[in-house]
């Protein structure tokens, strides 16, 4: 999913085909986030597509048409949104709709009738836990580029055998620091090692 900008609260997608619930949540959740509405499963998918940087779904399970494990594993089989954290709503407490929900990708559960401090608690929650895994993922991203630019560095590199200077990706020659700089966060500092001292600056030894 596209992260919202800095400056953007976190959007919500709420999906419930109660009328009340809608209204009850977005007045409780309205203050402090961004709401998408959706009545049906197929109506919340369709409004996933469309908002690419919605940060939470949550989800009724029993509604007409798809119901909500049959939503959430589309949601889980999208790239996506394969991440995205989805709560379901539901009077179900039974341990076996808990499994299936789990199964089908589920990321937590608020009960109904919905309490507005576990509602507000659960929703800061999976909030917090997503924008961990987004620097997460940056930083992987981060890592990854920084390998390639290792593996870069260790491939075969022409060299001049006589002013070592490099044949970089263009086909033009350049420095040997010069062309690892580029490639690399590399900075070089110049010296002289003790052979080269005695070579040129004999009076020194």
């Amino acid at each position: 999913m596209t992260p919202a900008s800095p400056a953007s609260p976190p959007k919500i997608l709420i999906v419930d085909d109660h009328p009340a619930t809608r209204r009850l949540l977005e007045e409780v959740l309205g203050r402090d986030y961004a709401v998408v509405l959706a009545r049906t499963g197929e109506e919340a998918l369709s409004r996933l597509k469309a908002c690419p940087d919605i940060d939470l779904v949550l989800l009724d399970v029993v509604m007409p048409g798809i119901n909500g494990y049959q939503v959430c594993q589309a949601i889980r089989q999208d790239a996506a949104t394969r991440d995205l954290p989805v709560v379901f709503l539901t009077v179900l407490d039974e341990a076996h709709d808990e499994a299936r929900g789990f199964e089908a990708g589920v990321t937590d559960y608020i009960v109904k009738p919905i309490s507005r401090l576990r509602l507000l608690a659960r929703v800061r929650n999976q909030l917090a836990v997503r924008q961990k895994q987004r620097e997460l993922e940056v930083r992987n991203r981060e890592l990854m580029q920084a390998l390639e630019q290792i593996k870069t560095l260790h491939g075969i590199l022409p060299i001049c055998s006589f002013c070592k200077q490099i044949r970089n990706d263009q086909g033009a020659w350049q420095l040997l620091e010069e062309y690892i700089q580029s490639h690399s966060d590399t900075q070089f500092s110049h010296s002289v090692c003790p052979q080269c001292a005695k070579e040129h600056y004999p009076e020194l030894f």
